[in-house]
């Protein structure tokens, strides 16, 4: 879930959503020659929808990671460190992902597809979690939860209640997409630093195999932030309505749009990995 998970220090946690109110002409004024697709505003899509809330964390997560670097005793110097942190920016920073995520929406969403994104995007319901979300830009409220998150121990939600801001953790797919995020920018860093270092290549299959741990306590913070939140954000919302937004997001339109821009990122990754260890065998020949 964007903005529940945890940030380094300084960071300001951040609603799902894009805050305010978003104007939804989201096809542009181009000529009629072009597909529809080319004429849709995908970054008023990606800002709606909550995926360039992730996407937007990607140069800070770059940042944190080569400080973590920095701290560890494999003989980085600034200079290196400084190449590496240019090197992830320039292939894998926040809009380097988004451009490669509007690439394949272009490729494979049709024109029917949009509308009906667009529908879900508009509806209500969503419209009414975008406001609650807007109260997280304030510190008070962010403090709010770390307190609720301590008063709901002794009292625990009921187990309908739990299950259904799970499912639509869930559909929204924000906190799969977060982890996701992470777990591929430590696949990158462990790449790197055993080629470079070890001159070791690492496969896909063994980076997994590494980060198995790193992964489950990742997506197990981002999950358990993202419910509290919702535990806090909707606790005077009835699960009626709350089940009537899981009827609006649980389409297969916003389905495949989350896996597209999901795919894409994680595509960028790979591409990158597979860049470095051509460039790796060709100055070995």
């Amino acid at each position: 879930m964007i903005g529940f998970a945890w940030r380094p220090p300084g960071l300001v946690i951040v609603s799902l959503f894009a805050l305010g109110v978003w104007s939804w002409n989201v096809f542009a004024q181009t000529p009629s020659s072009t597909s529809a697709s080319e004429q849709v505003n995908w970054d008023q899509v990606l800002q709606v929808s909550g995926v360039n809330e992730v996407l937007q964390q990607a140069n800070l997560l770059i940042d944190q990671e080569i400080r973590n670097l920095e701290k560890t005793p494999l003989g980085f110097d600034s200079s290196d460190l400084l190449t590496l942190q240019q090197s992830f920016r320039e292939q894998l920073g926040s809009e380097q992902l988004k451009r490669a995520i509007v690439a394949d929406l272009q490729r494979q969403f049709s024109a029917s597809e949009i509308r009906q994104l667009q529908s879900i995007l508009r509806s209500k319901e969503l419209q009414q979690l975008q406001q609650l979300q807007a109260r997280l830009e304030k510190a008070e409220v962010r403090k709010a939860i770390r307190s609720y998150k301590v008063k709901i121990r002794e009292s625990a939600p009921s187990s309908n209640r739990l299950e259904l801001l799970t499912s639509l953790d869930h559909l929204l797919r924000q906190s799969s997409m977060e982890t996701a995020l992470k777990v591929q920018l430590r696949k990158q860093l462990l790449a790197v630093v055993s080629q470079m270092k070890t001159k070791q290549v690492f496969t896909e299959e063994m980076l997994d195999e590494q980060l198995l741990d790193y992964r489950q306590e990742v997506e197990a913070k981002i999950s358990e932030n993202a419910l509290h939140a919702y535990l806090y954000l909707l606790k005077r919302t009835p699960s009626s309505r709350v089940r009537d937004l899981l009827v609006s997001l649980d389409e297969p339109v916003f389905d495949a749009y989350m896996d597209i821009c999901l795919r894409a990122m994680e595509a960028s990754f790979l591409k990158a990995r597979q860049r470095l260890q051509d460039k790796m065998q060709l100055a070995e020949s």
